[in-house]
């Protein structure tokens, strides 16, 4: 090789090098800021072309103790364990022991002469189902999702219950379906699902840090989930894992997440035909394949990338996982601390991958919490207009603005509530979730009236809005 050649060569190394510490850098400030912001304890891995550019991890995993967090601390990954369910069911139809276009009655003798009876394997993983979701249960939380349950006696929470459309016809997400899946797998194999993720997945791909999770185990270095409130954090309210079997009871690491990712990738466990049926978009306006939704993921108002992704929040946690196949590229962000603007970081993520700029803003909704602390309701409402007139400084999520009402609606401070929920509704008028929070803050005040307003208001917005509809058929509204 000549000494130009070898000059060459060497300079394309080192620029590589530069470039990808340059990449890692700004990852590194955006984390850095969103801590700072009380936005983010966690840990967060970022991947291009098959390698990780970018890996840490900030605040701590028990406040009691003072033990920070780490890239190898164990979060709960919440509903991002339906991509993993969904995989662990391809795998039975990859054996030939599940038919995707089989109904549940012909699997399951229980389901005979029952609503979902002829729901297909396919629909369920596509979330087409019709099977309602748990919300449909008013008291859900904390009434149902406190108890333990049999898989038998879990199956008997729902298993009556109607469907809300014709399956095959619509998208409706169903945390209930994903859980008759993890049911089915166990009765196919005569393994528990527990056993069957840690042979058929997490053994094969060395993902050693996943499992599935019992309140009961002892789980080593696994994070505790804490909620962000009001200038302050508060251990989490306890839910017990056994409602939330193939739905939301796995914990795992961001690297043992980036391994998960690189076998579908490499079509490591499951062939190519299924992983392309996996990955493909589903029913608009999801477009949700069988475990991930399949879509263009808008990262600045004008740039986009074909993506598949899911989010997942259980008490004190919330999760994010995004594949980009075209760059074999994965961003992970695993939180043990609640709420946050989960998408606001992946986006600023995706930035700096495709090199965008980046710049962050207050958001406004930590403020508020500071404010509704230290100067009430009222007065953090007013705070809250002068803060949206400076776009320079600060920026709105709805999502976390409306988590603000859902939590001084839990802590039962009803009129704080009712003024931060009626300034959400007139800011935010096209989000049936918002609606739907403050239908629920009048009834908890006992003006069904109102109620009955915002209940329809959401149901206008969203007309297969189930739990907008279960909320009115209790108050004998048609």
């Amino acid at each position: 090789m000549t000494k130009q050649l070898t000059l060459f060569f060497l300079f394309l190394v080192l620029g590589a090098e530069l470039f990808s510490q340059t990449k890692n850098e700004k990852l590194s400030g955006i984390m850095k800021q969103y801590h700072e912001f009380n936005m983010f304890d966690g840990a967060v891995l970022v991947a291009e072309n098959g390698k990780v550019i970018y890996k840490d991890a900030f605040g701590l995993a028990n406040r009691e103790w003072n033990i920070p967090n780490s890239t190898d601390t164990k979060f709960m990954i919440g509903s991002v364990s339906k991509p993993v369910t969904a995989f662990l069911v391809l795998l039975q139809v990859q054996k030939g022991l599940i038919d995707l276009h089989k109904t549940l009655s012909s699997y399951l003798p229980e389901f005979k002469n029952k609503p979902a009876a002829n729901v297909t394997i396919k629909q369920l993983l596509s979330h087409t189902s019709g099977m309602p979701n748990y919300d449909v249960i008013k008291d859900f939380f904390p009434a149902v999702s406190r108890r333990s349950f049999t898989r038998e006696e879990y199956l008997k929470v729902y298993i009556d219950s109607a469907l809300s459309f014709e399956p095959g016809t619509r998208y409706a997400y169903s945390s209930w379906g994903y859980f008759t899946l993890g049911y089915l797998v166990e009765k196919i194999t005569g393994k528990s699902y527990a056993d069957l993720m840690k042979e058929e997945i997490f053994i094969p791909l060395k993902m050693e840090h996943s499992g599935s999770y019992h309140h009961m185990q002892v789980v080593p270095s696994r994070a505790t989930g804490y909620d962000y409130s009001f200038g302050g954090f508060t251990s989490s309210d306890f839910r017990d894992q056994s409602n939330t079997m193939g739905t939301g009871d796995l914990y795992s690491t961001v690297e043992d997440m980036f391994a998960f990712h690189l076998a579908i990738a490499n079509n490591k466990l499951l062939n190519k035909q299924l992983t392309n049926e996996m990955l493909s978009p589903g029913m608009p306006p999801a477009k949700y394949g069988y475990g991930w939704f399949n879509q263009n993921f808008k990262y600045t108002p004008t740039d986009s990338v074909t993506a598949n992704y899911h989010l997942g929040m259980t008490e004190g946690f919330i999760s994010f996982a995004l594949r980009v196949p075209s760059t074999n590229s994965f961003v992970v962000i695993l939180c043990n601390s609640s709420p946050t603007d989960f998408f606001g970081i992946i986006k600023n993520l995706l930035k700096v991958l495709y090199d965008k700029p980046v710049v962050l803003k207050q958001p406004v909704h930590k403020k508020m919490e500071t404010n509704i602390a230290q100067l009430g309701a009222l007065k953090a409402v007013a705070e809250y207009q002068k803060m949206k007139a400076d776009t320079a400084n600060f920026y709105i999520d709805w999502i976390s603005m409306n988590f603000l009402a859902e939590q001084l609606l839990t802590l039962k401070r009803y009129e704080d509530a009712r003024i931060i929920g009626d300034n959400n509704a007139a800011e935010f008028p096209q989000r049936d979730l918002v609606m739907l929070t403050v239908g629920n803050i009048y009834l908890a005040l006992n003006k069904k009236e109102e109620a009955i307003k915002y209940y329809q208001k959401a149901l206008q917005l969203n007309p297969g809005y189930v739990e907008a509809q279960t909320r009115l058929r209790e108050l004998n509204i048609k």
